[in-house]
């Protein structure tokens, strides 16, 4: 999810965020397609920066698995199929079916289309299967972010990366929770940080990139 509308503040000025887009010579066209197509659907997403800092740390740890809860029509999944390259796999967990067909519009005949699984499901069902993955990406109810933490963890390999968006939420989380959204990102970045078996930190790009790497 992009920034809010409502944000108190950004984590990163807005004259020199768009000082590093020019930086970013974006040469996929099928970017600048899901950008229009989330503007005209006024939907949210992490944007150019923080997909940027997703493909980067994909490649950075070497991962070839990734798992996306929250995918939406698979925007943050094109930064992620970058990142793993020919022989990685992303796989998007969503809700709303109308996302998934999105996904299977936008996606239609791009090369990067193979490496993207997009379904329909529940993050809690899919963390509790045995499967290991490299990184874990979260982008869902905020409420649930604690929740998902918890059960994302054991589900890494030892090295493995743990992202959450939203972990600033348009800066309201320097201020008493008003709401049980805000309330559940206070409280997920407190576990993220306190959490035995992490590193943690959290990236000024887009809403705030929360970034763990699994011990051991």
């Amino acid at each position: 999810m992009s920034l809010p509308r409502n944000a108190l503040r950004s984590p990163f000025d807005p004259e020199m965020r768009d000082y590093v887009q020019v930086l970013v010579d974006e040469q996929d066209a099928l970017v600048d397609r899901m950008e229009l197509y989330a503007k005209e659907r006024d939907f949210p997403i992490i944007g150019r920066d923080a997909g940027r800092w997703l493909e980067l740390l994909t490649k950075m740890i070497g991962a070839k698995r990734v798992l996306e809860i929250g995918a939406g029509f698979g925007y943050s999944a094109f930064f992620f199929a970058r990142g793993v390259g020919p022989d990685g796999h992303v796989r998007g967990i969503e809700r709303n079916d109308y996302e998934i067909l999105g996904f299977e519009v936008l996606f239609a005949g791009h090369p990067l289309a193979d490496r993207i699984a997009i379904e329909a499901g529940e993050g809690r069902d899919v963390l509790g299967e045995e499967a290991e993955w490299d990184v874990i990406f979260v982008d869902a109810e905020k409420e649930e972010y604690a929740e998902l933490l918890a059960l994302a963890v054991p589900r890494l390999r030892p090295g493995g990366l743990v992202l959450f968006d939203n972990a600033l939420w348009g800066g309201r989380v320097v201020e008493d929770a008003a709401d049980s959204a805000t309330e559940g990102v206070q409280r997920f970045n407190e576990a993220l940080f306190a959490h035995p078996e992490l590193d943690a930190h959290i990236l000024p790009a887009g809403d705030g990139l929360a970034v763990g790497r699994k011990r051991g």
